[in-house]
């Protein structure tokens, strides 16, 4: 015999309310009992697990690491230099204390190769230029990163120059029309320089601080 609406009707009532009173799941339980599962602690969330293979580098740099002796890789500001110029490739990479690659084989019949950081992906926001001598220049392109005296990718012409008043040089770059190169003497007469290079547009793209006699703007280091 079939029953009647209002009997299937109750019933549907009752296993409503019956779930309805259950405690709903604890997430994190549920997240403890993954983690029993896997072995691994739970993801922070879904952009941690889905990695940008085109990040900057994971270990933090300050942003005044970068100066006319070289790269310091100490966690003050103002720490010791530990990579100044003229260091080897073992020294840099010590100094850097993170994965980093070199593009020498691609260039045999440069004079100069780069070594840089990656993440994931051949990228990086910083190239340490590696001449016959040593580390030769420091290439910057991490708009986090402060050059001395302040200045720092995205900035134009007219803020470089009002940074560093009355020390700028304006070199034309044979390469890109319109673009420029900002040359600024180091203080205190040590051999180096700091350049800041710019689009056609008038805005810094990237900044190197170099020995003045290692690398004419025209060598080609790139990756």
């Amino acid at each position: 015999m079939r029953r009647s609406v209002p009997a299937l009707a109750a019933s549907a009532l009752a296993l409503l309310v019956l779930a309805g009173c259950q405690k709903p799941a604890d997430p994190a339980a549920q997240s403890a009992a993954a983690s029993a599962d896997t072995g691994k602690a739970p993801a922070a969330g879904a952009a941690a697990a889905a990695s940008n293979p085109l990040e900057p580098p994971a270990r933090p740099v300050r942003s005044d690491a970068i100066g006319y002796d070289g790269f310091s890789g100490g966690a003050e500001p103002g720490g010791p230099v530990t990579a100044r110029f003229g260091a080897d490739a073992a020294g840099v990479r010590g100094a850097w204390g993170g994965e980093m690659k070199d593009n020498n084989s691609q260039r045999p019949d440069a004079n100069c190769y780069l070594l840089y950081p990656v993440r994931g992906a051949i990228t990086h926001q910083y190239g340490f230029l590696m001449g016959k001598n040593g580390l030769a220049g420091i290439d910057v392109y991490d708009p986090k990163a402060q050059a001395p005296g302040g200045g720092h990718v995205g900035m134009s012409i007219d803020e470089i120059n009002k940074a560093y008043a009355g020390k700028v040089k304006q070199v034309p770059n044979p390469t890109f029309e319109g673009a420029a190169f900002l040359e600024v003497p180091a203080p205190d007469g040590k051999n180096t320089q700091l350049t800041f290079e710019t689009d056609a547009l008038g805005n810094v793209t990237n900044w190197r601080i170099a020995t003045k006699d290692a690398l004419a703007h025209e060598e080609s280091c790139t990756r």
